[in-house]
């Protein structure tokens, strides 16, 4: 059965509250061009404990600064985009009718069913964003607040609004005007080993005709054996059609090493999707400087498996994608101006 193209207020509140490990986000992203350029902002709203509590804005719009040395190609960071953060800030929520309104800081999210609005007011950044579907919304575990055993500790739900933007954003006094696509996401949880994790890449993506969003994660269990973890769902625009993604690889085709982390990271990914209706196959790509959720971290002294030493690296990449969905009838549907994010997240040795 098809979602439905409005939340339930329940997918919009803040959940485990009452609990001493939770995490709760509202989060907001908007793909658009001004003068001519692709520009990436984004922001987020993050409660709990499991993940760290804080207020983000961030903007990306210098490309890719990439640079041939004989052994790699190095990825420096960028210099002109910009991270704002306000940690450890309280959360005031309210249900009103049918809005809930969430604040941390300078950030308010105003959330209904059929539309969401995302206010950043801060000295030199001002923004005012509404959010409505293209389409139905999609859910993890393909049901609203089903539960997801992404690793052997952790459970997650959210919900999964891939959207038409409007709005404007003014910085340091220039106004853009907003017309572009993005995402609105909440996501919810009690329990978390992040430490099990090895491999995840959750990635949403919007196309002319088309959009999705699909999670893989390999970890390992408290006996430190193999946990694997997939999910997404497709929505074709143009044929009004749901699909449960029923497979779905994610496997590196290039490589840049990521100054800032002391680390390669793939800069180009292949992905295939396999549902009943057929198959997507999608090239991504990194398309700015990846938004590092937390400073990447060398664990000099933590032992796994009996192997010393670790890093963590977490990050949000901009990306843009170029594909086609294949029915099985042999149809093809090429896709257009693909655009979205890919979130990162590697744990490995040294």
């Amino acid at each position: 059965m098809k979602p439905a193209n409005r939340f339930d207020i329940d997918e919009l509140t803040p959940k485990f509250l009452d609990q001493p490990e939770h995490f709760n986000d509202w989060y907001f992203t908007v793909h658009f061009e001004h003068a001519g350029q692709p520009l990436l902002a984004k922001f987020s709203i993050t409660e709990g404990n499991l993940l760290g509590q804080s207020a983000h804005f961030t903007f990306s719009q210098d490309p890719l600064r990439l640079e041939e040395e004989p052994d790699a190609v190095v990825l420096h960071p960028a210099t002109n985009d910009m991270i704002l953060a306000e940690d450890n800030m309280p959360l005031e929520h309210s249900l009103e009718g049918d809005t809930v309104q969430v604040t941390m800081g300078s950030l308010t999210a105003f959330c209904r069913p059929e539309q969401q609005r995302i206010v950043y007011n801060k000295a030199g950044v001002q923004a005012d964003l509404t959010f409505t579907p293209r389409g139905p919304i999609l859910h993890w575990q393909h049901k609203a607040g089903a539960v997801c055993q992404v690793t052997d500790v952790t459970r997650v739900s959210g919900s999964e609004s891939l959207s038409d933007v409007r709005g404007e954003i003014t910085l340091n006094g220039q106004t853009m005007p907003v017309v572009g696509r993005g995402l609105f996401e909440h996501v919810w949880f009690s329990a978390l080993n992040f430490f099990e994790i090895r491999h995840m890449n959750w990635i949403y993506a919007h196309f002319d005709e088309f959009y999705m969003y699909i999670c893989h994660c390999e970890s390992i269990t408290s006996e430190s054996r193999p946990f694997h973890f997939e999910t997404g769902e497709m929505y074709m625009v143009i044929n009004d059609e749901f699909m449960p993604a029923q497979s779905l690889e994610v496997t590196p085709e290039a490589w840049v090493f990521l100054k800032e982390a002391r680390r390669f990271i793939p800069i180009e990914n292949s992905v295939v999707v396999r549902a009943a209706q057929g198959t997507l196959k999608l090239n991504v790509r990194l398309a700015h400087y990846p938004l590092i959720l937390r400073p990447p971290t060398r664990l000099e002294g933590l032992m796994v498996d009996n192997v010393p030493g670790w890093q963590s690296l977490f990050f949000d990449g901009p990306v843009t994608l170029e594909g086609r969905f294949t029915y099985k009838d042999g149809r093809v549907v090429p896709l257009k101006n693909g655009v979205g994010i890919n979130e990162v997240i590697r744990m490995g040795a040294l």
